[in-house]
């Protein structure tokens, strides 16, 4: 060992589940590696990880089912909501019309998303339905990822167009054309960095090579999607179509993508329906109430989800759970939690309990107050809250070579660890095969419980593994973004200041100004820390200068 101290010797020890050295309250496997080489100390401990994933059959993968996933719920199991669906599909012949929108609205964990599921396959994929295409996308918490939803929408429009049932119907060139221009639009405007010398060099810092600011302004790129549109819309009315749009979790978008999504609001074109879910409450951020206001002001309906009723507590039981909820069990369950987040994390706390869903049984687990993604991760097995742990300091998506880099598997394992994923509860795969927590009150969960070391530790880990799998990932905005909050976080105030300063100006610059503020102000902390009197000073005018734009903006409005 060459005078290292191994990991058992230092009170680690060996999951049985996970494989790799750990302690109870959280897990470091780097404590197994030297370094930046990355020496094994352990070498045993790869034989029992592989011995684990290799040892599991499917009886052992039974044995510890942790019950329904928390991801947004299927459209086959959808329960309840029948006030809601109707509202929204009475907006189906007005969308033909001339076109319509509606905003989902409600607190976290009440059903959006699902409920967006739900819509997204009545219009599509319902036997004697409308079968009218749908392009969806979703927001992910990450600042900075300008226009990243509705490059989604255009991918999944560019999908329908050369495979499926709609390729006739959206094939034409016109549209192809649309979307292509759009799509190089959206893609300059957002593109902040030139990756020149962003590839991992051993023993050097990550220097940005920033572009000039691209001769793309605003009013171009809203130009050009709502060309789109027409286009798409045109052919819509045509064929006797509509075609749905939906956007999920539009509170985490930024100030220029919510900017896009009024505009394109205020003149839809026939043909076009445009849903959204946009979260309220606690966590809404400055996006709820800004969009609520412009949305009712543009005569678009909300659509606010209230609480499940006693009747769909006992539907969404047996339907998702097989159990057989008693009046009493469901009144009391409505007056309590009400929410499907919460009745969810109730009913499998039950079946890991083996206990009947008796009103005893649900009052003693509601006497037990608490967090109700607590009660979730306390019915899972140990080696998926290790997991959750380890990644929940990552920014959604999360792509799979860093994900193994910060989990420390390599070759087959990695392919094991997606099966092993797809089975649980609280993670779930993306359309383009990245990950995230099934639900985000999941990851925020996980982030509130890590002690302040654990979370320097393991934003550390996941900078170093960006940067070892960067020649690997593609979306350099998103790992750009991920390594300026990484670095933040793990206290590496040089790597730090730099980047988070160069980005700042660039989304400065383009017009995302809580984005350019957010950047700098971390920029701002880090040459504090460093005591760098002449980057502070540059950091400090370049917030003078943002802040001056924010409240620029806020008189032009009022």
């Amino acid at each position: 060992m060459s005078g290292k101290t191994s990991c058992v010797n230092r009170g680690w020890e060996r999951h049985p589940f996970v494989g790799f050295a750990y302690q109870p309250r959280i897990v470091y496997p780097r404590c197994c590696h030297s370094g930046g080489d990355r020496v094994n100390l352990c070498p045993n401990l790869k034989y029992t990880r592989a011995r684990w994933w290799v040892g599991r059959n499917m009886d052992g993968v039974q044995q510890w089912a942790e019950g329904v996933s928390y991801a947004p719920c299927p459209s086959d199991e959808f329960c309840g909501r029948h006030e809601e669906r109707e509202q929204l599909l009475a907006l189906l012949p007005r969308a033909g019309e001339h076109g319509q929108a509606a905003m989902i609205s409600g607190p976290p964990g009440i059903g959006k998303s699902s409920l967006l599921n739900w819509l997204a396959y009545d219009l599509q994929d319902r036997t004697n339905g409308p079968r009218s295409p749908v392009l969806r996308a979703e927001v992910f918490d990450l600042p900075g990822m300008i226009f990243s939803a509705f490059r989604e929408l255009l991918k999944d429009l560019q999908g329908h167009a050369v495979s499926g049932r709609f390729r006739d119907l959206l094939g034409s060139e016109g549209l192809k054309e649309a979307v292509r221009y759009a799509d190089d639009l959206l893609e300059k405007y957002a593109a902040p960095v030139e990756p020149v010398s962003l590839l991992p060099k051993a023993g050097e810092e990550i220097i940005g090579v920033f572009a000039r600011s691209p001769e793309v302004g605003y009013d171009r790129v809203r130009e050009a999607f709502e060309e789109l549109l027409q286009v798409l819309g045109r052919l819509m009315v045509g064929s006797g179509h509509i075609a749905a749009v939906l956007l999920d979790d539009v509170h985490l978008a930024s100030r220029l993508d919510r900017r896009l999504l009024l505009d394109i609001i205020h003149d839809l074109p026939p043909g076009i329906l445009l849903a959204f879910t946009c979260r309220a409450g606690d966590g809404a951020g400055p996006g709820y109430a800004a969009m609520r206001e412009a949305v009712q002001n543009r005569g678009a309906p909300l659509v606010q989800l209230p609480g499940m009723r006693s009747h769909e507590i006992q539907e969404m039981g047996q339907r998702r759970f097989d159990l057989a909820i008693s009046d009493a069990t469901a009144a009391l369950l409505e007056e309590a939690p009400g929410d499907p987040f919460s009745l969810m994390a109730c009913f499998n706390t039950l079946r890991h309990r083996g206990l009947t869903p008796s009103a005893g049984n649900i009052g003693d687990l509601l006497a037990g107050g608490g967090d109700p993604a607590g009660l979730a991760f306390a019915a899972l097995p140990e080696f998926r809250r290790v997991w959750a742990e380890e990644l929940c300091v990552l920014n959604p998506p999360f792509p799979v070579p860093v994900m193994a880099c910060v989990l420390d598997l390599q070759g087959t394992d990695v392919t094991l660890m997606m099966d092993r994923l797809q089975e649980s509860t609280i993670f779930r795969r993306l359309p383009g095969g990245e990950y995230a927590f099934a639900h985000p009150l999941l990851q925020e969960h996980c982030r509130r419980k890590l002690s302040a070391d654990a979370k320097i530790t393991l934003n550390a880990r996941a900078a170093d593994c960006f940067e070892r799998s960067m020649h690997r990932l593609t979306g350099r905005l998103h790992i750009l973004l991920s390594l300026a909050c990484h670095f933040f976080n793990a206290q590496d105030y040089a790597k730090a200041a730099d980047l988070n300063l160069e980005l700042g100006i660039r989304f400065y610059h383009r017009e995302d100004y809580d984005t350019a503020l957010v950047l700098t102000e971390r920029a701002i902390t880090s040459a504090e820390h460093l005591g760098d009197g002449a980057l502070l000073a540059a950091a400090e005018n370049q917030r003078d200068q943002v802040r001056q734009e924010m409240a620029d903006l806020v008189g032009a409005v009022q």
